[in-house]
């Protein structure tokens, strides 16, 4: 999702557009106004990148070999069986699909950009998909038509239909809010409202049940191909084991050359590796500080909290205050007015009205057309170390996305880093996504509220962030980098 601790949302207050951004989940963009450098959390671990929402896919097992089993052991379940959230009927499937539709219409701000960059058009996607659903024999057909339909709009500004992961991310929630101050719990108040319901609790229980039986059939039938007993595959177990002892660190340090050129590079924004990454990084900046260049990698990163660049990267190298200013477009939808306050931030000014919204060369009009309020947002680092003397090149790619995003757009608007590599993906400009919780069936789609822009009206979501040395095919960015330098 989107970052938690990332832009905590502030007061309504002239003063708490001043204030720090805190965001929320794994991915990492927050609401509200200036982020510090300490004391936010970036989207969080939820709008986790886009590689975590995708992973989200429990059934997946990532080889055509075991789908090709999956796809057996369902078959020869009866649809009885499949039933996992208690028997949907089909007027209450076409209703939750209504809701669905109606929800996205009325608060997801990428509509227009969907048609353009997906070729998905709501309307004519809700009509094809309702004669689906009306066909769906039991509840697991109807899931993955959910599934299927919710991808028609390739994960744009978040978009996704939750599997196994809530119950790990309502605890998640919950432990942030209890964590935060009073401010920032009460901001955090509807996402767990909104999660904390019976239906999401029965359905999500029940699925995990339900795949654990099919997880469970399709060891049994490996066991009767190549031995062993339910729960007891040598081959599962193997795989783990070898997972286990490959998984790299998440930080990786290297002196290039002596006293001129340093690099380091980052795999992840997760705010769980904060704490461990913030002893490797901060003693070897101070090693470097008075080198000539410092090379940050994060080619393979795919976000997770801003606050993880803000902490870790941008604050302790920084000689002096950087500051970057963007907009943030919203649709006044039932669902938004409660996720992002929408009276209190009209009634305080914080939000204006989209017609106030000022010219921008690159903004997309027919975008902002479909959006109703807008705010101004101002994201702020200020140094907490002794700053990087040398140059500081950051290299970037098509992977870097949502809090990835934001540190490439940060450090170019600012002039923190020189960006190598190639265009990333964007959606580096927003807050936590919020929740359509779909009515009978309980099930959780996320979104991202927020169509953020830079201040020239650059979407962040379609454009991302081009570097200022692209590299040329066939050349990695840190080669392109290092031919620089030289």
């Amino acid at each position: 999702m989107r970052k938690k601790g990332q832009a905590a949302a502030v007061g309504f207050t002239a003063a708490a557009r001043k204030g720090k951004r805190i965001w929320s989940v794994g991915l990492c963009l927050g609401l509200g106004v200036a982020v510090t450098a300490c004391g936010t959390d970036g989207r969080s671990f939820r709008e986790q990148s886009v590689t975590v929402i995708k992973s989200d896919q429990m059934e997946a097992t990532g080889t055509q070999a075991a789908e090709a089993l999956r796809e057996q052991v369902l078959a020869q379940m009866s649809d009885e069986e499949r039933n996992w959230m208690g028997g949907l009927s089909g007027k209450q499937r076409l209703a939750d699909f209504k809701s669905l539709c109606d929800g996205l219409r009325e608060n997801y701000p990428y509509l227009e950009l969907a048609k353009r960059q997906a070729g998905a058009n709501l309307d004519v996607l809700e009509a094809e998909y309702q004669l689906k659903v009306e066909q769906c024999a039991n509840d697991d057909a109807y899931f993955y038509t959910l599934k299927d339909f919710v991808r028609e709009f390739s994960s744009l500004g978040h978009l996704e239909l939750w599997g196994r992961r809530y119950e790990s991310e309502l605890a998640s929630n919950r432990e942030y809010a209890e964590a935060s101050d009073r401010e920032e719990q009460e901001r955090w108040e509807p996402y767990l409202k909104a999660l904390d319901n019976p239906f999401s609790h029965r359905t999500y229980a029940s699925m995990t049940k339900y795949y654990q039986e099919v997880e469970c059939r399709m060891e049994e039938k490996r066991a009767e191909e190549g031995g062993g007993d339910c729960g007891e595959s040598t081959e599962a177990e193997g795989e783990t084991a070898v997972f286990e002892e490959a998984a790299p660190a998440n930080v990786e340090t290297k002196i290039l050359e002596s006293g001129k050129t340093a690099y380091v590079s980052i795999g992840t924004f997760y705010p769980d590796r904060m704490e461990a990454d913030r002893k490797i990084l901060l003693p070897f900046y101070e090693e470097v500080k008075d080198w000539d260049n410092l090379i940050i990698d994060i080619t393979k990163n795919p976000g997770g909290s801003m606050n993880y660049f803000n902490e870790l990267i941008a604050a302790p190298l920084a000689k002096e205050t950087l500051t970057v200013p963007g907009y943030q477009l919203f649709k006044d939808g039932e669902n938004n007015r409660a996720f992002l306050r929408v009276e209190e931030g009209v009634a305080s000014g914080l939000y204006q009205s989209i017609s106030e919204l000022p010219a921008m060369p690159k903004l997309n009009r027919e975008d902002a057309a479909d959006c109703d309020w807008f705010y101004p947002e101002i994201y702020e680092v200020k140094p907490t170390g002794n700053g990087f003397r040398g140059k500081i090149w950051l290299l970037v790619s098509e992977t870097n996305y949502s809090s990835s995003e934001y540190a490439a757009m940060f450090s170019k608007a600012s002039g923190f880093a020189t960006l190598v590599g190639r265009t990333t993906s964007g959606d580096g400009i927003g807050t936590d996504p919020a929740y359509l919780i779909l009515p009978n069936s309980g099930l959780v789609v996320q979104y991202s509220p927020m169509y953020g822009v830079t201040a020239d009206g650059a979407g962040s979501e379609e454009c991302g962030t081009v570097p200022d040395i692209v590299s040329p095919d066939g050349e990695s960015a840190l080669e392109t980098c290092l031919r620089w330098i030289e």
